[in-house]
């Protein structure tokens, strides 16, 4: 790993607040938010917005890596709301790196790039895209985008499909797609490290019973997993509501009743 910090963008939110403790035991980090950010002793707080190219560059200057959480989520987004945090945040991010040679990028993607397939059965890397919301599809942007930056100009990057990061699990959906900090954190240390790594896709989940997706691929770069989601129920799980679709909510919003939650 060459010598540099690691830049943590949507530091303020609530996977950064997650991740920043567990990379700050391994790495100088570089924290960053469009508000504002307590930095660790020893590492450094950035305020800004990443839709503008001169701050993106000055974030990203002298950094070893990126690990780009930053975005709007939300299930009822509309497309222009998406446009500056989605989009054009993610392309300044990237040619910045591009234009201060970055060489490692970890993009956290989102489990709802696939949320209008069918629950009812697994899928892998190699899963048709078929977001369910403009939230979903800014991350197929996103993904696309760290393709070509990988591909076209060197920028190794890991894109990692989150699923659920919350704390505890809170229903049965949840319990197929969840995550631990500490396991994301394996992998974000994966994407920043694994030697050979240009661009590789991989979903962001702990073990889960009746999983939602085979993560064959995280496992051939190392990844294993230390936590499993039927462990971490919270005490109000809801084990009987199902949703027909991978998005749950993120897809019913806007559908008629097929999609909508089933028991």
């Amino acid at each position: 790993m060459p010598g540099g910090r690691i830049v943590v963008t949507g530091a303020a939110g609530k996977l950064g607040r997650l991740l920043a403790p567990l990379l700050g035991e391994r790495f100088p980090l570089r924290l960053c938010d469009i508000a504002p950010v307590p930095a660790a002793p020893g590492d450094e707080g950035l305020q800004g917005d990443l839709s503008d190219p001169a701050f993106a560059r000055r974030a990203v200057a002298g950094a070893a890596g990126v690990v780009h959480l930053a975005g709007l989520v939300a299930s009822r987004v509309s497309f222009e709301d998406t446009l500056d945090p989605n989009y054009r945040a993610v392309l300044a991010l990237l040619e910045a790196c591009r234009l201060e040679g970055v060489p490692r990028f970890v993009f956290a993607s989102s489990h709802h790039i696939v949320g209008a397939l069918p629950a009812d059965r697994q899928y892998d890397e190699s899963a048709p895209i078929e977001p369910d919301s403009y939230y979903g599809l800014a991350k197929a942007f996103g993904e696309a985008a760290c393709a070509m930056f990988a591909r076209r100009h060197g920028v190794r990057t890991l894109v990692i499909r989150i699923g659920n990061g919350d704390p505890e699990v809170a229903d049965a959906r949840r319990e197929r797609l969840w995550i631990s900090g500490r396991d994301l954190a394996q992998l974000v240390d994966i994407g920043l490290t694994a030697p050979g790594l240009t661009y590789e896709v991989v979903y962001g989940v702990s073990e889960c019973p009746n999983a939602l997706f085979a993560n064959d691929a995280a496992r051939r770069l190392g990844y294993r997993p230390l936590d499993r989601a039927d462990q971490h129920r919270s005490p109000a799980f809801d084990a009987e509501t199902r949703w027909s679709a991978i998005g749950g909510v993120f897809m019913a919003d806007e559908l008629p009743a097929p999609f909508h939650r089933t028991r």
